[in-house]
Protein backbone atom coordinates (compact mmCIF):
# COMPACT_ATOMS: atom_id res chain seq x y z
CA UNK A 1 0.00 0.00 0.00
CA UNK A 2 2.78 2.47 0.84
CA UNK A 3 5.75 3.42 -1.30
CA UNK A 4 7.63 4.58 1.78
CA UNK A 5 7.24 6.05 5.27
CA UNK A 6 9.09 9.02 6.77
CA UNK A 7 9.60 9.46 10.50
CA UNK A 8 11.09 12.45 12.31
CA UNK A 9 13.90 11.90 14.82
CA UNK A 10 15.90 14.24 17.03
CA UNK A 11 19.36 12.81 16.29
CA UNK A 12 20.25 10.84 13.14
CA UNK A 13 23.25 9.07 14.70
CA UNK A 14 21.25 7.92 17.72
CA UNK A 15 18.34 6.90 15.47
CA UNK A 16 20.69 4.85 13.30
CA UNK A 17 22.01 2.91 16.30
CA UNK A 18 18.44 2.18 17.42
CA UNK A 19 16.98 1.24 14.02
CA UNK A 20 20.02 -0.85 13.00
CA UNK A 21 19.40 -3.03 16.08
CA UNK A 22 15.58 -3.02 15.90
CA UNK A 23 15.16 -3.77 12.18
CA UNK A 24 17.84 -6.45 11.72
CA UNK A 25 15.74 -9.29 13.22
CA UNK A 26 12.90 -8.27 10.87
CA UNK A 27 15.06 -8.64 7.73
CA UNK A 28 15.56 -4.92 7.09
CA UNK A 29 18.84 -3.08 6.85
CA UNK A 30 20.37 0.34 6.51
CA UNK A 31 20.42 1.41 2.85
CA UNK A 32 21.89 4.92 2.79
CA UNK A 33 22.56 8.15 4.65
CA UNK A 34 23.15 11.80 3.95
CA UNK A 35 22.85 14.97 6.04
CA UNK A 36 19.07 15.01 5.57
CA UNK A 37 17.99 11.38 6.04
CA UNK A 38 18.66 7.72 6.78
CA UNK A 39 17.10 4.97 4.67
CA UNK A 40 16.09 1.41 5.60
CA UNK A 41 14.52 -1.38 3.61
CA UNK A 42 14.37 -5.12 3.04
CA UNK A 43 17.86 -6.59 2.62
CA UNK A 44 19.05 -5.94 -0.92
CA UNK A 45 16.13 -3.65 -1.89
CA UNK A 46 15.46 0.08 -1.95
CA UNK A 47 14.62 2.06 1.15
CA UNK A 48 11.02 2.05 2.33
CA UNK A 49 11.53 3.78 5.68
CA UNK A 50 13.19 7.19 5.88
CA UNK A 51 14.30 8.88 9.09
CA UNK A 52 14.85 12.63 8.96
CA UNK A 53 16.00 15.15 11.56
CA UNK A 54 13.40 17.34 13.20
CA UNK A 55 14.90 20.65 14.28
CA UNK A 56 13.76 23.19 16.82
CA UNK A 57 11.08 22.74 19.45
CA UNK A 58 8.85 20.40 17.43
CA UNK A 59 8.30 17.05 19.13
CA UNK A 60 9.18 14.16 16.81
CA UNK A 61 6.82 11.25 16.57
CA UNK A 62 3.64 12.91 17.74
CA UNK A 63 0.96 10.52 16.51
CA UNK A 64 3.35 8.31 14.49
CA UNK A 65 2.54 4.58 14.62
CA UNK A 66 4.27 2.10 12.31
CA UNK A 67 3.53 -1.63 12.33
CA UNK A 68 6.29 -3.91 11.04
CA UNK A 69 5.62 -7.47 9.84
CA UNK A 70 7.67 -10.28 11.31
CA UNK A 71 8.10 -13.75 9.79
CA UNK A 72 7.83 -15.50 13.15
CA UNK A 73 7.22 -15.10 16.84
CA UNK A 74 10.96 -15.50 17.35
CA UNK A 75 11.55 -12.47 15.09
CA UNK A 76 9.05 -10.45 17.16
CA UNK A 77 10.87 -11.47 20.33
CA UNK A 78 14.30 -10.64 18.85
CA UNK A 79 13.24 -7.24 17.49
CA UNK A 80 11.52 -6.37 20.78
CA UNK A 81 14.61 -7.33 22.80
CA UNK A 82 16.92 -5.45 20.41
CA UNK A 83 14.72 -2.35 20.61
CA UNK A 84 14.68 -2.40 24.42
CA UNK A 85 18.45 -2.86 24.44
CA UNK A 86 18.80 0.14 22.12
CA UNK A 87 16.69 2.46 24.27
CA UNK A 88 13.01 1.76 23.49
CA UNK A 89 10.22 1.89 26.05
CA UNK A 90 7.74 -0.98 26.17
CA UNK A 91 4.03 -0.32 25.70
CA UNK A 92 3.01 -3.99 25.29
CA UNK A 93 5.58 -6.78 25.66
CA UNK A 94 6.14 -9.40 22.98
CA UNK A 95 3.52 -12.11 23.26
CA UNK A 96 -0.02 -13.15 22.51
CA UNK A 97 -2.53 -10.32 22.81
CA UNK A 98 -5.99 -11.79 22.12
CA UNK A 99 -7.58 -8.48 23.13
CA UNK A 100 -6.16 -7.07 19.87
CA UNK A 101 -7.12 -10.08 17.70
CA UNK A 102 -7.29 -13.85 17.94
CA UNK A 103 -3.92 -15.24 16.92
CA UNK A 104 -2.19 -11.85 17.26
CA UNK A 105 1.40 -12.17 18.47
CA UNK A 106 3.26 -8.92 18.68
CA UNK A 107 4.75 -6.10 20.68
CA UNK A 108 4.34 -2.34 20.86
CA UNK A 109 6.98 0.11 22.02
CA UNK A 110 8.21 3.68 21.70
CA UNK A 111 11.52 4.42 20.01
CA UNK A 112 13.84 6.91 21.76
CA UNK A 113 12.09 9.79 19.91
CA UNK A 114 8.59 8.74 20.98
CA UNK A 115 7.48 7.14 17.71
CA UNK A 116 5.18 4.18 18.35
CA UNK A 117 6.41 0.96 16.75
CA UNK A 118 4.50 -2.30 16.51
CA UNK A 119 5.88 -5.70 15.51
CA UNK A 120 3.32 -8.26 14.31
CA UNK A 121 3.52 -11.98 13.55
CA UNK A 122 0.20 -13.64 12.92
CA UNK A 123 -3.13 -12.28 11.99
CA UNK A 124 -4.66 -8.93 12.87
CA UNK A 125 -8.14 -10.10 11.79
Amino acid sequence: MFDHLSVGVRDLAAARAFYDAFLAPLGHSFTHANDAELGYGPVGLAAQLYLYPVAGERVAGLGTHIAFSADSRAAVDAAYAAALGAGATSVRPAGLHPDIAAGYYGAILYDPDGNKLEIVAGTMH
